[in-house]
């Protein structure tokens, strides 16, 4: 166990100095260009094209070496590794196109376009929502929420408010828990409330809860509880972090929201607030996952801090297997 604190904190610590230099982007040209570079490397996540353009600025495609020979191209001997986070473990490593060369027998520039088509060049929107739009992706979100302990509602407001969120306790909440096909709701108590403007359109809908959602995964709200560590900002850099967090997700998914007016405001000489690019691109990383897929019980904030939900929630999941 001590050996596994101790790689946890040395990942941490090498994180923390990768984005010391993306604290150092302090103007709005610097800071949209990482952001449309996030934008298109959609093969990794926000977070992890943050990484690799913090180490290496400019690079066109990067992969796994693994990733690479499956593509017919192999990774130059001495080339400098980028590093990112994985799923299920520390850190990988991944080299940018440049520093690969193509198998015998393979057409260099053919495959280079390819690959930067296939990877790059096709936004996520354009491979379905032109047919589909984008209900599943906000009933995904929708979905996800009381695993967080957010109480879901459409409210009556003005065309001035699209949402809010707020530290609400005690609302009930109906929690899936599902094991195998079969699921049930148990109830439980909320720790935050989330209303939409009740005349929002579904792609209205999805950008104003990314963006409030943008506020919590930031840790703007204040909760008096052990497990949260609230970040005390001000109403300008809050709101930065929360709009590039929305600009992040709605970009990736392919349509415009609000937050490219916001951000557009910013001139390309402009000093930015003070913000944590690190949380702004964590928010943005769990945010697009609630987005894509939906998760399990296991994977929110009740689960993992609320000792009571935890035990509860271990209870019914083993009641409902038994009935299988």
């Amino acid at each position: 166990m001590e050996a596994i604190n101790n790689e946890e904190k040395q990942t941490k610590a090498l994180l923390d100095n990768l984005f010391e230099e993306v604290r150092a982007f302090r103007y709005a040209k610097e800071v949209r260009a990482l952001f449309d570079y996030c934008r298109r490397m959609q093969h990794l996540s926000a977070y992890n094209a943050a990484l690799v353009y913090t180490q290496q600025p400019g690079t066109q495609l990067v992969l796994s070496a693994k990733q690479w020979y499956h593509e017919g191209r192999l990774v130059k001997p001495n080339s400098r590794p980028l590093i990112i986070l994985l799923p299920f473990g520390p850190v990988g490593f991944v080299y940018d196109i440049a520093d690969t060369v193509p198998m015998l027998g393979k057409d260099s520039d053919y495959i280079w376009e390819q690959l930067l088509d296939k990877y790059i060049n096709h936004p996520y929107a354009l491979k379905h929502h032109d047919l589909i739009g984008f209900g599943p992706e906000l009933e995904n979100l929708t979905y996800n929420l009381p695993f967080f302990g957010i109480k879901y509602e459409m409210m009556k407001a003005g065309s001035s408010l699209g949402a809010n969120i707020q530290v609400y306790y005690n609302s009930p909440i109906d929690v899936p828990i599902r094991k195998r096909n079969n699921t049930e709701n148990l109830k439980y108590s909320s720790y935050f409330w989330l209303g939409v403007n009740d005349n929002a359109g579904v792609t209205e809908e999805l950008a104003a809860l990314v963006h409030e959602l943008g506020h919590l995964f930031c840790h703007h709200p204040y909760i008096d509880d052990s497990w949260w560590k609230p970040r005390k900002l001000s109403e300008n850099s809050r709101e930065f972090e929360a709009e590039s967090t929305a600009w992040l997700i709605c970009s990736r998914l392919g349509f415009d929201s609000r937050s490219v007016e916001y951000l557009s405001q910013y001139k390309d000489d402009e000093e930015i607030p003070p913000v944590s690019f690190e949380s702004i691109f964590r928010a943005a990383n769990q945010v697009e996952n609630m987005v894509k897929q939906r998760l399990s019980y296991k994977d929110g904030y009740l689960y993992k801090y609320d000792k009571n939900f935890k035990r509860m929630a271990d209870e019914k999941a083993a009641t409902i297997k038994a009935k299988e």
